[in-house]
């Protein structure tokens, strides 16, 4: 036996030695005959022989199927657990891959294969948080699909459109699921090691998150599971559902999305469409939570096979108020913040509303200062009674919750005397802008979006590369919201230094916009490229489906043959017993948070258009996105500690039905006006090709044409 200086496992394929082949043959067929060297050892054999020998290099204790590890006391904690969805299989493994994180996991779904693993912060501090701070890192590199990458240097780049959505979704799903008080730093990285294409592979990435949870001691409580769909939706009937379908189906369906839930509760779901009806729309979020079980069981499993479990990461710090605090800040608190929400103060502006909670706020802190309660944040001593700044901010933030949830849930009421199934007054000004193209401004409320729209060559589209190749748009929507629009200033220069993490969310709401309106594109060729630059002017719940509204119109302004206009809504739902910003201890004095998932949610108030102070502080978000015959887009995400009832799901998607129709007859007296006042785009060729001609356009250049002669 030879030792092989090298650090990992070879796969090695020997090779009779050819007299004028001396060079290295590189095999990428897996089937071709690999064989395992244990531990490195590669057999005796001579050195004509080692000419030839074609090598895989894999990670550290890499194996893959029919390869067992070549030393099982080196490993952690080994499990496995597979099932057979539609002929293939779909399996989880631990305790061989990244074997110094928390926890990880393998997923393998044919020949889609996503590991993903999770740390988390230790130590004791005092954390002003009520929930972890979660950093989630996604990535489809190309060589997982066996191509080089593009660009010069033939390097990874950066996270590009698709894993940073992926991301997204991620973290949202998760971050229900964690148990109350823990508020340390995670760390979850998700990485497609290959990939054949025929399945997405956003949905193995968030199974594979879920039982890497499960497998760590971070106190999690879940699993979840995520399943891709696509709806074939007929004009009779609620259509036909298809689990994990392959990329072909997914071009060719109706309605495609993905699900993310647990036993009891869903957390996600985002669905984009072509127009289906309200019954589709219900019958595929239906087969998608039923077709989350067998996720669950096998995760379930892959637990159970632990010989012995990992101990939960000990509760150290606490976070929110003290409980010794609290009466005392929450006597004084209620009945200020009642006297403000009440429908009595209907007429406030969100800036007067927010003065008269700062000014509450202040008077809460004198009146603890008299009574000789209040400390400083350094005298901090938990269990004295003595409250400081950070336990008022903490029952702040729970005191509204649970005055707007009682309103609504107890007095049906609304802080801004609204019925709980009313919008707002609605504002719609179509060419509001000179020289630029087309140009809309919507307003919902107080919320106000302006968008512009821009027309250019086919060259201009968007170009990005990634496991499916390279792709381009011929939509672009930049999506902006400035701090002034939510009535708030900088003092430590956020305007100038760009925020990460909100430039990630102005992107992806800026995609979400794109799938969005893609119902509004014309059905017949269109050679060109549009986009949408859209400026959020002030920010008080829904500013989202006013900018959708905004850019719809805008098209049409800047003559784009749409096929029709598309509206959205957003509807909020509380549960009598859920609360977002909860009282969360890690304390050991037996006390029950009030986010617990299993607790009775069978009492909820859905309502339409909420206002920012209702939509921060509810259990569920919902966005619906259509046209007048149907739906093409729903994107539901939970807030509540655990997830909320399904059956809570789908009431709020019979409300948003609802609110998106009446959008709709709030858009019928501008879309008359547009019609009239936008001709048809004429194309003419010029000498750089194509060019969208408008009429002002059209008569400077008949003007040009004689003096050019």
């Amino acid at each position: 036996m030879r030792r092989a200086t090298c650090y990992g496992r070879l796969l090695v394929r020997h090779e009779a030695a050819a007299a004028s082949a001396y060079e290295p043959q590189i095999c990428t067929n897996r089937s071709a005959g690999w064989q395992a060297s244990p531990a490195g050892y590669l057999p005796s054999t001579s050195a004509s022989e080692l000419t030839n020998v074609s090598v895989n290099f894999l990670p550290s204790r890499a194996f893959c199927s029919g390869v067992e590890a070549s030393n099982s006391a080196q490993t952690g904690q080994l499990g496995t657990s597979q099932f057979v969805h539609n002929g293939t299989d779909y399996s989880f493994e631990t305790g061989n891959l990244a074997q110094l994180s928390d926890g990880s996991s393998l997923v393998k779904f044919g020949n889609t294969w996503v590991l993903a693993a999770v740390t988390s912060s230790d130590g004791f501090r005092v954390q002003e948080r009520t929930k972890p701070s979660i950093t989630v890192e996604y990535r489809e590199p190309v060589a997982s699909v066996g191509r080089m990458p593009g660009g010069r240097a033939k390097t990874e780049g950066g996270p590009n459109q698709s894993e940073e959505d992926t991301a997204m979704l991620i973290e949202k799903a998760i971050l229900p699921l964690f148990a109350p008080g823990f508020t340390q730093n995670v760390t979850v990285t998700a990485t497609v090691l290959c990939s054949d294409g025929a399945v997405a592979a956003s949905s193995v990435a968030l199974n594979a998150v879920s039982a890497a949870l499960m497998c760590s001691d971070i106190p999690w409580q879940g699993p979840l599971a995520a399943v891709q769909i696509a709806h074939d939706a007929s004009d009779d009937d609620a259509g036909q559902t298809t689990i994990q379908p392959t990329s072909e189906q997914l071009l060719d369906c109706g309605l495609s999305g993905i699900f993310v839930g647990t036993a009891d509760t869903a957390l996600l779901a985002d669905f984009q469409g072509r127009e289906v009806s309200k019954k589709a729309m219900r019958s595929a979020l239906q087969a998608a939570k039923a077709a989350t079980e067998q996720i669950l069981r096998s995760q379930h499993k892959l637990v159970s096979q632990q010989t012995s479990a990992k101990p939960v990461k000990p509760s150290q710090g606490y976070s929110g108020c003290d409980p010794a605090a609290e009466a005392s800040i929450m006597a004084i608190a209620v009945p200020l913040v009642k006297d403000i929400l009440s429908d009595g103060n209907a007429d406030m502006s969100r800036v007067q509303r927010l003065d008269a909670l700062r000014e509450a706020k202040t008077q809460v802190v004198e009146k603890l200062t008299r009574q000789g309660v209040y400390r400083f944040q350094a005298l901090r001593s938990v269990g004295s009674g003595c409250a400081t700044q950070t336990d008022v901010d903490f029952v702040w933030q729970d005191v509204q919750s649970m005055v707007i949830r009682d309103m609504m849930t107890k007095d049906n009421l609304r802080p801004d005397g609204r019925g709980l199934i009313d919008s707002r007054p609605a504002s719609y000004q179509v060419g509001v802008l000179p020289v630029v193209h087309g140009s809309a401004l919507a307003g919902q409320g107080q919320s106000q979006a302006l968008v512009t729209a821009t027309i250019g060559e086919a060259d201009d589209q968007a170009k990005s590369e990634g496991i499916t190749g390279q792709t381009s748009k011929q939509l672009m929507v930049q999506f902006g919201d400035r701090m002034a629009a939510a009535a708030e200033a900088s003092t430590s220069g956020r305007d100038r230094i760009p925020d990460p993490v909100r430039q990630r969310v102005r992107r992806n709401t800026g995609r979400m916009l794109e799938s969005r309106l893609a119902a509004a594109f014309p059905s017949t060729p269109f050679p060109f490229a549009v986009r949408l630059n859209v400026d959020v002017l002030a920010a008080d719940g829904s500013e989202t489906m006013a900018a959708l509204c905004a850019a719809s119109l805008a098209l049409a302004d800047a003559g784009v043959p749409v096929r029709a206009q598309v509206a959205g809504t957003q509807v909020a739902a509380f549960t009598a017993s859920g609360h977002p910003h909860a009282l969360d201890w890690n304390q050991s004095n037996g006390r029950s948070s009030g986010t617990d998932s299993q607790q009775d949610a069978s009492l909820y108030e859905i309502v339409i258009d909420p206002q920012e102070a209702e939509s921060s502080v509810s259990d569920l978000l919902l966005q619906l996105v259509g046209t007048e015959e149907g739906i093409t887009g729903l994107h539901v995400e939970s807030l509540q500690k655990g997830g909320v009832p399904f059956e809570v799901v789908t009431a709020a998607l019979s409300s948003g039905w609802q609110g998106l129709q009446e959008q709709h007859s709030k858009l019928g007296d501008i879309k008359a006006q547009v019609s009239m006042h936008v001709a048809p785009v004429e194309y003419v060729l010029c000498s750089g090709g194509l060019l969208a001609c408008w009429p002002w356009l059209k008569i400077i250049l008949q003007a040009a044409a004689p003096q050019a002669a």
